[in-house]
């Protein structure tokens, strides 16, 4: 056999590995995880997207995505929406100078030990930026700090920004110093602000056919 038709079959296995990767779930939990795993909540099988997607119905940005993940993993569509906002702006290439990735600014320590991701460090950047891997890992993660901080919205995005120990630490408290408050502050009042305004949204028209007008609403984009 040549050299080049060697080389050629070398290439295509190499790819035939990386297609194989692709189609394997990317959520499996970790079994050692020191927050423990999320009781009852299927994990998608997810696959690489690496483009943008077609328009949702909500002018939201990535918004079939964020609504996909809050109802794989119970979370508040709402919140999700709020989170990625304050944490990248709606930017899916977003990198910190801690090394955070994506929309939602996803650790790659969080994302193998706890999400469950696998590959180098390399693949696992590249992973974390897909809009709808870091939407569905974000999630699952938020959903996680909610069920152990007891649904405490304030405690588990305490605990996003800053860790759970932290959060313990500070005697199950939003700790006083650093970014954290200020993240949480961010957080939950765009959470409040993007609900009364789906609220508003969802009464508008019901005013307006009693009234006997009818007007069209635009979807609420926080700016």
């Amino acid at each position: 056999m040549s050299f080049a038709r060697r080389r050629g079959l070398a290439h295509r296995g190499a790819l035939l590995v990386f297609l194989v990767m692709l189609a394997m779930p990317f959520f499996a939990m970790a079994q050692d995880s020191p927050e423990g795993v999320v009781a009852n909540v299927p994990a998608p099988v997810m696959q690489a997207t690496y483009n943008i997607p077609e328009s949702a119905s909500s002018a939201v940005p990535w918004y079939q995505h964020i609504e996909d993940a809050a109802k794989a993993y119970g979370v508040d569509a709402h919140l999700l929406q709020a989170v990625v906002k304050v944490e990248s702006n709606f930017d899916p290439n977003a990198v910190s100078r801690s090394g955070a990735i994506g929309l939602m600014q996803i650790m790659p320590a969080t994302a193998a030990g706890f999400i469950g991701l696998r590959g180098t460090r390399q693949s696992l950047n590249q992973q974390l930026m897909d809009p709808a891997i870091n939407v569905h890992a974000g999630a699952l993660y938020l959903r996680s700090l909610l069920d152990t901080f007891s649904h405490r919205v304030d405690l588990a995005l305490a605990a996003y920004n800053a860790g759970s120990g932290n959060v313990r630490k500070a005697g199950n408290r939003v700790p006083p110093n650093g970014e954290t408050p200020q993240f949480v502050k961010k957080v939950t009042a765009l959470y409040a602000s993007i609900k009364a305004a789906a609220l508003a949204e969802q009464t508008a028209p019901a005013a307006a056919e009693t009234s006997g007008f009818s007007t069209a609403q635009p979807v609420f984009v926080p700016q």
